[in-house]
């Protein structure tokens, strides 16, 4: 068995953009920060793409009503990215004053998936909504959420708008030292949220599941939450989202690299399912 390693949380970073999905991230993450203690940094990115995107000459916006063509104006930009930033510092106040956290926001300026993974690198946990302000890619994963998931080094909590934050919480497991991380991270969240840890046993066997049962079963040791196990004979995309959903509420764990879900079965998990999905590594 490798060396336990207690999950540890004591700066948490949720990404504000005022976007629903952000909104439902900055809910998570200040309930997350009171229930553990842990500091809250709210971060806007002024994002530089769009600011380049619109110095171009030939760089057209359409209205989405009026279906009516302008050319972007960086002026225009800038001002709507600070209108932005002081929206989401406003909200993220009212959170965190509302939840009682201690907490600081800061706006920088860059890419943005480069520049929460730069956050990412100097928190226990990031946190961020599925996708951002597009209509054009709406239900599905945004951009940033996929970069996060591929390389976040940090804990990595990607929900949308109206998901619920809560119990049971799912774990996949097959019994490696990911799989083990993920659990000992799924039992500690249950334990936050108050709630029970449902284990989806990766096996086709019984004797195989009952093996990774008794493996579970002593690596959880005597933690405060109550256990149940499930046998996963599928270990895609599908299937886990399925189980997962039928309880209307949770929140699913899963190691971010591997033999389970390998990196488009992942992105493909994160797209159908719509309850929080907690990422460990």
């Amino acid at each position: 068995m490798s060396e336990k390693q207690e999950p540890f949380i004591r700066r948490i970073v949720v990404a504000v953009d005022a976007s629903p999905h952000s909104l439902a991230a900055l809910e998570a993450a200040a309930e997350l920060a009171a229930r553990f203690r842990a500091e809250l940094l709210g971060l806007f990115v002024e994002d530089v793409n769009l600011l380049r995107l619109a110095e171009l000459p030939f760089t057209r916006e359409v209205g989405l009503f009026s279906a009516a063509g302008r050319q972007l104006n960086a002026r225009q930009i800038e001002c709507q990215l600070r209108v932005q930033a002081r929206r989401a510092r406003h909200t993220f106040t009212t959170v965190a004053e509302r939840t009682a956290v201690q907490g600081s926001f800061r706006v920088t300026r860059g890419a943005v998936a480069p520049e929460l993974l730069t956050a990412a690198s100097e928190a226990d946990l990031i946190i961020l909504g599925k996708v951002g302000w597009s209509l054009v890619r709406r239900g599905r994963l945004g951009s940033t959420a996929r970069a996060m998931a591929a390389g976040a080094p940090a804990l990595t909590l990607i929900l949308q708008d109206g998901a619920c934050l809560g119990p049971p919480v799912f774990v996949a497991y097959d019994g490696s030292a990911r799989s083990d991380r993920a659990l000992l991270a799924a039992a500690v969240l249950a334990e936050q949220l108050d709630g029970r840890l449902t284990v989806l046993v990766l096996g086709d066997q019984e004797p195989a599941i009952a093996r990774l049962r008794e493996h579970a079963t002593r690596w959880l040791g005597e933690r405060q939450v109550g256990v149940e196990f499930r046998p996963l004979t599928e270990s895609n995309a599908h299937r886990l989202a399925h189980l997962t959903q039928a309880a209307g509420c949770g929140t699913l764990v899963l190691p971010a690299e591997s033999a389970l879900l390998r990196d488009e079965a992942l992105l493909a998990l994160l797209e159908q399912t719509d309850i929080p999905v907690l990422l460990t590594r």
